[in-house]
C-alpha cells in the first residue's frame, strides 16, 4: 500500500473517528496522525510528530514491542491488544490493526488504534465477579461439611486467595472489651507485624467497632492508612476491605481481603462479598448454638463441671490409656454429708451456692491429670491416673480433696463447714472396664457412709493396709510424745590410719511391744506424713546433747553425721533450727556433719543449695550419701559444697567380685578426687572388699566389717579405747 497526496484520501484520513497514524519502521517516529488520535490521546499533532510509538507504551510493555518489531515487515503483528499511555498519564487498552505501506519513500506501517478499555474493564469485572462467586460457592460448601470454626476460617482464606485471586485474606477475632483484633487465619502474602496493625488503625479494628464494612479502594490516597501505606505498597497491596462477621449484635470476627489493583471493591463486588460475610456469620451462629447444646449435654449447669455422661467417657479413655501404659488408675466418688438437712435449714439457694463453691475449689485444687465431675445431687467424682501404688490415691485424696473441702465456706455472710466421705476403686485390681469400676466405687462410698469412715477402698485388703498405715502414723506420734526414739552410732574409719574419724547417727524406735524397730520400717511414712520434721528436730537435738555430754565427760569425740531428708532440705527454717540446737548445747559446728541423699538434694535444688552453702559457711561438714543411685552428675557435684562422697552399699557389695561394680567404684573415686572430695565406702562387710577399696585408693570406710551401729555407750567405749581397723 502506498499513501499518496490524494486530497480526498487525506480528508478521509483526518475525518475518520478512530485514531490512526503512520510510523517509520526504522525510526519508529510518527510521520502522520489524524485528528481523532490528537483528540483521544491529548497530544498536539506537532507533539505526535516529535515522538516515537515507544513513547505511547508503558515501560513494562516495551520488550514485547521491540520483539515484535524485530521480525520482517510482512511478519509483524497485523492486529492485537496493547496498552497505551495518554498525555495525562491515563493507561488505556487498545486493539491495534496495522498494514505495511510506503510513505515518502520510507518503509512504514499504517495503524488504527481502537480504545477497548471499557470492554476490557467490563470483562475483568465479570471475571472478578465470577471468581468471587466461586469463593462464595466454595465457602457455602465448606460451611456444610466443616464443623470447626478455625478450620472454616482457614478454608475461607484459602478459597479467597486461590479461587478469588485476592493477594491476601485473613480473619481476625474481635475482642469484646477493646478495639483490638487477633488474626487467627491467613492465606496469601504475609501481613505487616501485628504490633504495627494494632498501632496504626488497621481497618479490621474499625469494621469490628463500627459493625460496618470498611473499604479502601486506593491505598495511596487513603489518609487513614498513612502509617501502613509504605509497607502495604511494598507488598503489592493497592486496595483492601474489611467485613465484620456479626452474630446477633456482637462482632465475633472480621474478614479482610487485600487486592493488587485499585478500585476492586465496586458495588457489584461488595454485594457478593457482603453476602459471603453474612454466610460466614450464619455459620458462626450455628457453631455457637451447636456448641451450647453440646456443652449442656455434657456439663452440669449449676457447677459447670462435666456431668456423669462426660465423666464416664473420660473414664473409658483413661482406662484405655492405663491398659496400654500399664498404669494404675483410681476412680473416687465424693459425697457431702447431710446435704439434704443443710438444704432444708438454709434453703435451696444456699445449697446451690455450696455446690458451686465445692466445684470451684475442686477444679482449682486438682492438677490437670485429674478429671472432676458432678455426677448428681451432692456427689462428685474424680479420676486419678498414673499411680504407682494404690495407697497413693488415698494420700492424694487427703491432700487435695479433704484438705481443700475441710476449709470453711461462706454462705449468706456466715461461715459454714462441711464433712465429706469418699469411695475409691482401682484399675485394674477392682475392675477392667469403666462400668465395673464406677459400680465398685459406689459400693465403696456406700460402705464408707455406713461405717462412718472418712473413705474406703472397694478392696478390703486396701482398707486393711490403710488401717495399718494409720495405726503406724498414730504410733509414731506416740513415740515422739513418749520419747521412744534412740540414736545409734556407726563409726567411720580412715583407711590410712585405721582410726575412727567420724560416726553416722542412725535413729531407732524402741517400740514398747515390737522392740527395737529400724528406720526402714517408719522413715518413709514419716516423710509422707510430715512427721519427719519433728523427728528430724529430735535427732538433731539428741546428737547435740550427746556430743555435749561426751565433751563434758572428757571423751575424745569425733564429728557425728546426721541424715537430712528431702522434706527437711526444703524447709526454709532448717538453718535456724540447727543454729539454735548447737547454741543450746554449746556444740561447735565442726563437731557436726550432715548427710544428704541425691534425691533429697534434687527434690528442691535451690533451697538445698542455699542451706548447704550456709552450713559450709558455719563450718559444718557435708556428705553426699548413696552416690550413684539417683541423679548425680559431675555438674551437680560442683554446684553443691560437699566435702565427702559416700559410695552406695549396692556397689560395694560386689566390688571385689563384679567387674561392673568395681568399675563404678573406681570411676566415682576418680571423679570425686578430681574435685578434692573425700570418698567413703558404705556397707563394707568383708576383708576382700576392704582390700579392693584400699587398692583403689578409697579414703574411708563404714560397715559391719569394722562395727555395726552401736548405742551411745558402746560407741563411747570404742572412742576411749582408741579402737582401730
Amino acid at each position: 500500500m502506498t499513501l499518496t497526496n490524494d486530497t480526498s484520501f487525506n480528508e478521509l484520513f483526518q475525518a475518520h473517528p478512530i485514531p490512526m497514524w503512520v510510523y517509520d519502521l526504522e525510526t519508529l517516529a510518527f510521520l502522520a496522525v489524524n485528528t481523532a488520535a490528537v483528540v483521544h490521546y491529548g497530544y498536539t499533532e506537532a507533539e505526535f510528530l516529535a515522538m516515537t510509538i515507544a513513547d505511547l507504551r508503558p515501560a513494562e510493555d516495551l520488550p514485547r514491542l521491540y520483539e515484535n518489531l524485530r521480525g520482517t515487515p510482512d511478519r509483524l503483528e497485523k492486529s492485537g491488544a496493547w496498552r497505551h499511555i495518554k498525555k495525562d498519564g491515563t493507561l488505556i487498552d487498545v486493539e491495534i490493526t496495522s498494514h505495511p505501506l510506503a510513505y515518502m519513500g520510507r518503509a512504514c506501517r499504517f495503524l488504527l488504534s481502537h480504545d477497548i478499555s471499557e470492554r476490557v474493564q467490563a470483562q475483568a469485572r465479570i471475571a472478578r465477579l465470577n471468581r468471587v462467586y466461586a469463593v462464595l460457592s466454595g465457602i457455602n460448601s465448606a460451611i456444610v461439611r466443616i464443623r470447626d470454626r478455625d478450620a472454616l476460617f482457614k478454608e475461607a482464606c484459602r478459597l479467597a486467595t486461590m479461587e478469588g485471586g485476592f493477594l491476601t485474606a485473613c480473619i481476625s477475632l474481635a475482642d469484646a472489651n477493646s478495639a483490638a483484633t487477633t488474626i487467627v487465619a491467613q492465606a496469601g502474602q504475609t501481613l505487616p507485624a501485628r504490633a504495627a496493625l494494632l498501632e496504626h488503625g488497621w481497618p479490621a479494628q474499625r469494621a469490628a467497632h463500627n459493625q460496618m464494612p470498611v473499604v479502601c479502594n486506593d491505598i495511596e490516597a487513603e489518609l487513614d492508612l498513612a502509617a501502613l501505606r509504605g509497607d502495604l505498597l511494598a507488598r503489592g497491596v493497592r486496595s483492601l476491605a474489611s467485613f465484620p462477621l456479626l452474630v446477633g449484635t456482637r462482632t465475633v470476627a472480621v474478614l479482610t481481603l487485600l487486592a493488587d489493583s485499585v478500585n476492586v471493591f465496586d458495588p457489584d463486588e461488595m454485594k457478593v462479598l457482603n453476602e459471603l460475610a453474612g454466610d460466614l456469620a450464619f455459620a458462626l451462629l450455628f457453631f455457637d448454638r451447636e456448641q451450647q447444646l453440646s456443652y449442656l449435654a455434657l456439663h452440669d449447669v449449676l457447677t459447670d463441671l462435666p456431668n456423669r455422661r462426660l465423666f464416664q467417657d473420660r473414664l473409658a479413655h483413661l482406662v484405655h490409656v492405663s491398659k496400654h501404659e500399664h498404669d494404675m488408675t483410681a476412680i473416687v466418688l465424693i459425697n457431702l454429708d447431710r446435704f439434704a438437712q443443710f438444704n432444708d435449714a438454709l434453703g435451696r439457694h444456699a445449697g446451690d451456692s455450696l455446690l458451686a463453691q465445692v466445684a470451684r475449689r475442686l477444679d482449682a485444687a486438682l492438677p490437670e491429670i485429674c478429671n472432676v465431675s458432678r455426677i448428681g445431687g451432692d456427689t462428685f467424682a474424680l479420676t486419678i491416673g498414673e499411680l504407682a501404688h494404690g495407697e497413693d490415691a488415698a494420700n492424694f485424696l487427703q491432700q487435695h480433696v479433704f484438705g481443700t473441702l475441710d476449709q470453711p465456706f461462706e454462705l449468706d455472710g456466715q461461715e459454714v463447714r462441711i464433712s465429706t466421705r469418699a469411695g475409691l476403686a482401682l484399675y485394674p485390681a477392682d475392675g477392667g472396664d469403666p462400668e465395673t469400676l464406677f459400680k465398685h466405687a459406689e459400693v465403696a462410698l456406700k460402705n464408707a457412709k455406713a461405717s462412718g469412715q472418712r473413705y474406703l477402698f472397694y478392696a478390703p485388703r486396701m482398707n486393711a493396709a490403710l488401717a495399718a498405715k494409720l495405726a503406724l502414723e498414730n504410733a509414731l506420734q506416740d513415740a515422739l510424745e513418749h520419747k521412744q526414739f534412740v540414736v545409734y552410732y556407726q563409726p567411720r574409719v580412715d583407711l590410712a590410719s585405721g582410726r575412727i574419724v567420724s560416726a553416722e547417727a542412725l535413729i531407732r524406735w524402741q517400740h514398747p511391744v515390737r522392740g527395737l524397730v529400724g528406720p526402714n520400717d517408719f522413715i518413709a511414712l514419716a516423710e509422707e506424713t510430715g512427721l519427719i520434721r519433728p523427728i528430724g528436730a529430735w535427732v538433731l537435738d539428741a546428737v547435740c546433747a550427746q556430743q555435749a555430754a561426751w565433751i563434758k565427760s572428757g571423751a575424745a569425740i569425733v564429728p557425728v553425721a546426721i541424715n537430712l531428708s528431702a522434706v527437711q532440705c526444703a524447709n526454709g527454717e532448717l538453718l535456724q533450727s540447727v543454729v539454735q540446737a548447737m547454741a543450746a548445747h554449746l556444740v561447735a559446728p565442726h563437731q557436726l556433719e550432715f548427710e544428704l541423699t541425691e534425691t533429697a538434694v534434687m527434690n528442691n535444688p535451690d533451697e538445698a543449695a542455699r542451706n548447704l552453702r550456709a552450713f559450709r559457711e558455719l563450718g559444718i561438714g557435708l556428705s553426699l550419701d548413696d552416690f550413684g543411685t539417683g541423679y548425680s552428675s559431675l555438674a551437680q557435684l560442683k554446684r553443691f559444697p560437699f566435702d565427702v562422697v559416700k559410695i552406695d552399699r549396692s556397689f560395694i557389695a560386689g566390688v571385689d567380685s563384679n567387674a561392673e561394680d568395681g568399675a563404678i567404684a573406681s570411676a566415682i573415686l576418680a571423679m570425686a578426687h578430681s574435685l578434692g572430695l573425700l570418698v567413703v565406702a558404705e556397707g563394707v562387710e568383708t576383708a576382700a572388699q576392704l582390700a579392693f577399696l584400699q587398692k583403689l585408693g578409697c579414703d574411708q570406710m563404714q560397715g559391719y566389717y569394722f562395727s555395726p551401729p552401736l548405742p551411745a555407750a558402746g560407741f563411747e567405749a570404742m572412742l576411749r579405747a582408741d579402737l582401730r581397723l
